[in-house]
């Protein structure tokens, strides 16, 4: 999965701190006759770079007011019971609806990040996935994220809670579980970011507050003006930055959006080629933006120039990438639309094979614009990028090239000889990708939003057979009455 980016709610956090600079200024005299503590205790927060962010944040507020921070390691389901009873100073940041259930902890009204509950799952076991389609999670319990989200779909499906990131890591690992419940803020530290099959659902979006014990309640008014000194100054942005901890949640959409004019390339996957797959590609994409769309241009092209296409904006969107083949200005819809075909590289004979897997090839090695394949074989070797991979093959048999990379229905029938082959990799999801901007993130998340409601539906059906079905593994959320066509 790309990585999560934060960002702080800065519209909210302008309007809360002029209220506190207000505020601050009528309770000051009041505040001054209170002595302040020289030190705070808060838990110790899980590292990721929100949590570094909060954590550099307030030790610089409560700096200023001369106290300094401490950190105990301790549950977080434990930590609530401890400020609540006012033996440590409270949370750094938590849910907004947490002083409706620990009634001696106060917000401090500031909003410091915007964040979500995510369900992550192998999409090999689970299609796109959602609690319906899984039959285990787990989750790290005193979440109250979390666990407000579970309270609401009232799940009854078996569940394991840990104490820890660390425990419910090693939990999915193990394979105790089918899936994760967490914040996104955790969920972009999971090592199965980096696997290509770990789908991320969000669920619930939620703004994290600061809450101190009602015994040091003196000091909020005096904290919320600092905060606001901080915004106004830049050096909130500032920490941002330096903590990478910029963050966009999925947007939600209340009605329609108008989106604009929408130009979206459909790179032709050379495994489909004989099929009507990609042109199914493409009405699905006109179905899906043509309600919020200005004016809309769907287009079917090499993947090459789909590639460069989106690499250089001139493309919105750029229909079957993978996690790998990806432009750096560019981010992937959270569900895929289709798997491919496992990955071969192909020589004329068994000696090139072997230096080819050695990384000693001399001649070079043809792959198609766009798809970054070298990254599975040694780095030692020469790469040559074609159109196509029918100008690989036909360079291969020319000995221009030593090695073709290319999925095998791509390989070309007029050889007399048989390629000798080997398999580099198994069959991995295709996505819609979009530009890492503003614009592309709404685009992305009206994307997964209606894919999400076809397929649920059952409306997907209306675009891929059976076998499309299968190969994704889309045919695991179809409702009752089209599973029971698509089941194996």
């Amino acid at each position: 999965m790309h990585r999560i980016y934060l960002l702080v709610i800065l519209s909210l956090a302008i309007t809360a701190s002029l209220g506190a600079s207000a505020m601050a200024n009528e309770q000051d005299a009041a505040a001054v006759t209170i002595e302040h503590p020289k030190e705070l205790v808060f838990r110790t927060a899980e590292p990721s770079p929100v949590a570094n962010f909060v954590v550099q944040l307030f030790t610089e507020v409560y700096a200023e007011l001369g106290i300094t921070l401490r950190f105990e390691d301790m549950p977080r389901n434990r930590s609530l019971t401890e400020a609540n009873k006012g033996r440590i100073a409270g949370e750094l940041g938590r849910v907004p609806m947490l002083a409706d259930e620990y009634e001696n902890l106060v917000r401090v009204e500031f909003p410091l990040y915007d964040s979500e509950v995510m369900l992550v799952a192998d999409r090999r076991n689970c299609g796109i996935c959602s609690f319906e389609s899984i039959d285990s999670f787990g989750y790290i319990a005193g979440t109250r994220s979390v666990e407000a989200l579970l309270e609401q779909l009232a799940l009854n499906k078996p569940n394991l809670q840990v104490t820890s990131f660390a425990q419910l890591e090693l939990m999915y690992d193990n394979d105790r579980v089918d899936a994760l419940v967490l914040n996104d803020l955790e969920a972009e530290l999971l090592e199965a970011n980096e696997n290509p099959y770990t789908v991320f659902v969000p669920y619930a979006r939620f703004t994290g507050y600061h809450y101190l014990h009602k015994k040091h309640a003196h000091l909020i008014p005096l904290v919320e003006a600092q905060l606001s000194k901080m915004l106004t100054s830049g050096r909130i942005l500032e920490l941002i930055e330096i903590n990478d901890a910029r963050l966009l949640t999925s947007q939600g959409f209340n009605t329609e959006p108008s989106l604009g004019e929408i130009r979206i390339a459909s790179g032709v996957r050379p495994n489909y080629a004989q099929g009507d797959v990609n042109q199914a590609y493409l009405q699905l994409i006109r179905d899906i933006f043509a309600p919020v769309a200005t004016e809309l241009d769907v287009e079917l092209n090499s993947f090459g120039r789909a590639y460069r296409g989106l690499d250089d904006n001139r493309f919105d969107a750029l229909i079957g990438a993978q996690a790998k083949q990806l432009p750096n200005n560019a981010i992937l819809s959270r569900n895929h639309i289709d798997f491919d075909s496992p990955l071969y590289v192909y020589t004329n004979d068994q000696d090139s094979m072997r230096k080819v897997l050695e990384g000693t090839l001399l001649q070079p090695v043809c792959q198609v614009v766009g798809y970054q394949d070298e990254q599975l074989l040694p780095n030692t070797l020469n790469y040559y990028v074609a159109d196509s991979l029918l100008d690989c093959f036909a360079m291969l048999d020319m000995g221009r090239m030593g090695a073709v990379i290319s999925y095998e229905t791509s390989v070309p029938e007029w050889s007399e000889a048989p390629y000798i082959a080997h398999k580099l990799r198994d069959a991995l999801p295709l996505h819609v990708a979009f530009p890492k901007t503003p614009h592309g993130y709404r685009l992305r998340d009206w994307f997964d939003r209606e894919f999400r409601k076809l397929v649920k539906s059952g409306a997907i059906r209306d675009y891929f057979s059976d076998d499309t079905l299968q190969r994704s593994f889309l045919y695991l959320n179809l409702p009752p009455q089209a599973t029971a066509a698509a089941t194996p």
